[in-house]
């Protein structure tokens, strides 16, 4: 994850359902819909296809 200065990085399991996230993996944006699913909503994504993680995953959190 490239450094930015208002991104905190934090395990999946910590972002709340509804929230929006970054994936340093695919450097696009998601929304969390479950404790292990979350849809892509920047680039090729449109929200509707759900993508597992693990709740120990590094995402961001933009502030």
């Amino acid at each position: 994850m490239t450094d930015h200065p208002t991104r905190h990085r934090i395990n999946f399991s910590e972002v709340a359902i509804g929230q929006r996230f970054y994936d340093p993996v695919s450097a696009e944006y998601f929304v969390k819909q479950s404790d292990s699913m979350a849809a892509m909503v920047t680039g090729p994504g449109d929200g509707t296809v759900p993508d597992e993680f693990e709740a120990d995953d590094i995402v961001g959190i933009d502030h």
